[in-house]
């Protein structure tokens, strides 16, 4: 079915959305776009005390919002709140599976548990949300689900290999998705980001003093455009992919991380 377009397709009013990982970073800035851009936002993560004042900021945009604490990795938590979503509002429009988390290491130095709670977060956490957003949507007929993963999941990272290879599922987990459920009304896309301003990041490499800004400064050198990302700069493809002015998007990722090192140019 071809979806009545909006008289701005762009616009989010009267949506409503589920955001993973919604307290900090560009699960926050996702949040709070889509507020402005007219959804009402529903915010889950660990620790409820970086939620509150996202649903504030949400809310204070004249948008309807509640949080829940949620580990991504447990299928009741996850279940609880699409339930609730759905008692409070009706329906779930939008879902956006952002919670993430790695720490650096070499491939050899990984273990089991290291790896299994990455891959449990990154990927079977973004799987978990599919499952129960996919199942509320495909019984509306309608909805749109927002995958995070990450440059790291195209490209591979020999610092966080277990990241990487969690952020390649998740892509090939939105194409698969996004092809089975695609002729149902459920479009499923996928955005990776490169490197983010997240004030996680920002913390970690301000502790490390100069050798931080030296590890900050290498990395915008490998970017296109010469520096790290914003947050916003994240969450607009998020509203873009969310809204109707992607409607005939699906099992698609979109790489958003200031374009080819100068050196992939060379030659």
């Amino acid at each position: 079915m071809v979806p009545a377009m909006a008289r701005n397709p762009f616009s989010l009013d009267g949506k409503t959305a589920i955001v993973t990982g919604g307290g900090t970073g560009i699960g926050k800035s996702i949040a709070i776009e889509f507020a402005r851009a007219g959804a009402d936002v529903a915010l889950c993560s660990r620790k409820l005390e970086h939620l509150e004042p996202v649903t504030k900021a949400v809310r204070d945009l004249g948008r309807r919002s509640f949080a829940l604490a949620v580990d991504v990795r447990q299928e009741d938590q996850v279940k609880a709140i699409v339930e609730r979503a759905v008692a409070e509002w009706g329906r779930l429009d939008i879902m956006v599976n952002n919670a993430g988390a790695s720490f650096r290491a070499k491939a050899e130095d990984i273990s089991p548990n290291g790896w299994n709670t990455v891959v449990g977060i990154n990927l079977t956490g973004v799987f978990l949300g599919c499952k129960w957003a996919g199942r509320q949507m495909l019984q509306q007929g309608h909805g749109v689900i927002v995958n995070i993963a990450s440059i790291a999941g195209v490209y591979g990272s020999t610092a966080m290999p277990h990241y990487g290879a969690a952020k390649a599922g998740v892509i090939m987990l939105t194409r698969e998705l996004g092809t089975a459920w695609g002729r149902q009304g459920v479009r499923v896309n996928c955005v990776a980001p490169g490197p983010v301003e997240t004030e996680g990041y920002l913390d970690v490499l301000k502790q490390a003093g100069p050798d931080g800004q030296k590890t900050y400064d290498a990395i915008a050198a490998r970017v296109g455009m010469g520096r790290w990302g914003k947050v916003e700069e994240i969450a607009y493809p998020c509203v873009f992919l969310a809204s109707d002015a992607a409607s005939w998007m699906t099992g698609e990722t979109i790489v958003v991380d200031g374009g080819p090192s100068p050196r992939d140019q060379e030659g």
